[in-house]
């Protein structure tokens, strides 16, 4: 913060002086009363150069002073929230406001960001303790094949349904870390969703093969404006959950309903149901429930992520459910004429 830099900063001043100091000589000089005592006009400029100079050094102190701090911090880089600008000039006040607004900025990004890393953690620990149950039950299945060949008929079965969970689990965790950046990874079109439909219970064949579950499918074959990967990851997950929670040789019933504002996909089953104290918080974060503590395979997050991209994705995932009788889940998809007035 030199001198010169200075000068530089007040160069429109400092033009300005020099045209006033000009326009004063030439009145001067013109005024028949005044032309012939050049030693005043001379007296006159030495007088206003010498009272200018001492005001342009006293606000250069002035000015050094009230930035000099401010300015070496930004230079080395460090932090400059607690430099206390002495100055209350606009500019010394537009700094202030700045920094303020920028670090409101900063705390703001850095609170979201936070907790979307604290929920990917909290994801990460249940999913870890999740995917070790299948891995242990292989580790068992493999020590019973080599203590007893005779069970070794009942095996393969055993591994399909554990290596399908495992499956479904690696699948669930790569999910979830995408949902933390799910403005960069997606890509809304027509979708048809029969195709998609398909192509999740497909994904989990085995489930319904397993426990006898009869798949009842009715008329899906619509095209809905919304996002393929995440909507084939929100029925996978509405899906499983359906497989996991209804009894062997249940009933699982998809079909499709049209209006005039949306399409509205129903995944119902006739498994255990929901109690009504937990329907409400099915969508929350980490909830099980009373049948995911039961079944102890339950991370909770499935749903809740679910029902995120959902909403980033303007659709609507709605519940209904009697305990002991049925759970059915309600995809809405709006038209696009209403599709950005959800």
């Amino acid at each position: 913060m030199n001198f010169k830099l200075y000068l530089k900063n007040s160069i429109y001043t400092i033009i300005h002086f020099v045209i006033v100091i000009i326009i004063i000589n030439l009145v001067l000089i013109s005024s028949t009363e005044l032309s012939s005592s050049i030693y005043d006009i001379v007296y006159i400029n030495v007088l206003i150069l010498s009272v200018s100079l001492f005001f342009l050094i006293f606000r250069y102190k002035r000015w050094k002073a009230d930035y000099k701090e401010f300015y070496e911090a930004l230079n080395k880089c460090e932090n400059i929230d607690l430099i206390n600008l002495k100055s209350d000039v606009f500019e010394a006040k537009l700094i202030k406001d700045t920094i303020k607004i920028k670090n409101e900025e900063m705390y703001e990004n850095t609170r979201k960001l936070k907790e979307q890393l604290d929920e990917l953690n909290d994801y990460i620990t249940r999913w870890v303790h999740e995917i070790k149950i299948p891995i242990s039950v292989c580790e068992l299945i493999a020590d019973r094949i080599e203590d007893d060949l005779e069970v070794a008929s009942d095996i393969p079965n055993n591994l399909r349904s554990e290596y399908a969970r495992i499956k479904f689990l690696v699948e669930q965790v790569l999910y979830a870390g995408r949902a933390s950046s799910y403005s960069e990874d997606l890509l809304i079109n027509e979708v048809n969703l029969k195709q998609v439909v398909n192509e999740a219970v497909k994904k989990n064949a085995f489930f319904f093969i397993s426990k006898k579950i009869d798949l009842i499918l009715g008329e899906v074959n619509f095209n809905v404006v919304t996002d393929k990967k995440w909507i084939s990851y929100i029925l996978e997950q509405i899906i499983n959950n359906a497989c996991k929670y209804v009894d062997e040789n249940g009933e699982v019933k998809i079909y499709c309903e049209e209006d005039e504002k949306s399409v509205k996909l129903f995944i119902k089953d006739n498994g255990t149901g929901i109690s009504h104290k937990d329907i409400s918080r099915v969508f929350d974060k980490g909830f099980t429930g009373n049948n995911g503590r039961k079944t102890g395979k339950s991370t909770g997050m499935g749903l809740y992520f679910s029902k995120k991209m959902a909403k980033k994705l303007n659709h609507d995932i709605k519940v209904a459910s009697e305990s002991g009788e049925y759970t059915e889940f309600i995809v809405i998809f709006y038209k696009i004429s209403d599709y950005f007035q959800v």
